[in-house]
């Protein structure tokens, strides 16, 4: 056997070893497909060839090992085969994928109008965690992003009570100033208040306030910065995606994972 085709043979055993192990994601065929969504609330799917590889099924696998503790979060592959057997082609002609894949899809109650990911943006970590935040009701943080202090901005957005939001601020000051040096989120409680101090002293809706904020750092972070002002600036822009997911998603595509 000549040594070029040696090679090809041991890279395809390679390959059929380990295209399906990715660590977090689960599987699925057309005889599995029905039977594994329907048992959860949320899965996210990414439709690919039979063999994915690359950036974006890294950013898809990454990402899904990130969540794997949530149980009503299932990630799951598809592998389509266009040569062969054809598996799962029945599945892409269901859903109607295209050719230009992936495809991701989040499948929720209703598995036949599953939500599809935006093909204008580009598959990644962060984009698919603010798919993910903008589309379900679960706990999807972004670097920098602490849960309990986004469940104060739930309660912020909705409160009518300008007293009751100065009380939720200081809150935040106080938890900040108590938290250990060595806390990775100290900073995190210093740009909630500093985005909820805006949003209270402004007559605008506090999507444009937020909004205008994050136009104004993602010029900046197109300049010359350090690394540690560059990675302090994407963290503020994933804090206010928690203030945005509940109105108009962030536009700026500088969030991060850090």
């Amino acid at each position: 056997v000549p040594p070029s085709a040696l090679v090809l043979i041991l890279l395809l055993f390679f390959v059929e070893c380990t295209a399906w192990t990715a660590r977090g994601c689960v599987d699925l065929d057309s005889s599995t497909f029905d039977k594994v969504v329907k048992k959860f609330r949320y899965t996210l799917v990414k439709f690919d060839t039979a063999f994915p590889y690359g950036d974006k099924h890294e950013a898809f696998t990454s990402l899904a090992q990130q969540t794997a503790s949530n149980d009503e979060l299932l990630f799951a592959l598809v592998g389509i085969k266009d040569y062969g057997e054809k598996d799962n082609t029945d599945l892409e002609s269901r859903f109607r994928i295209p050719k230009e894949y992936p495809v991701v899809k989040l499948f929720s109650h209703n598995i036949d109008k599953p939500i599809d990911f935006p093909t204008n943006e580009e598959i990644s970590a962060d984009s698919l965690r603010l798919f993910l935040k903008r589309n379900t009701d679960l706990y999807i943080g972004l670097p920098g992003c602490v849960q309990k202090l986004d469940d104060l901005v739930h309660v912020f957005l909705h409160s009518s009570d300008n007293l009751e939001k100065q009380s939720i601020i200081d809150q935040i000051e106080t938890l900040g100033k108590a938290a250990d040096e060595t806390d990775q989120f100290k900073t995190s409680y210093q740009t909630y208040a500093a985005v909820m101090r805006k949003i209270l002293h402004s007559s605008k809706a506090h999507s444009i306030v937020v909004q205008d904020e994050v136009d104004r750092i993602a010029k900046i972070l197109q300049g010359k910065l350090s690394d540690s002002k560059r990675q302090d600036l994407k963290l503020r822009i994933n804090i206010m995606q928690s203030f945005l997911s509940e109105s108009t998603p962030v536009t700026s595509a500088h969030s991060s994972e850090l």
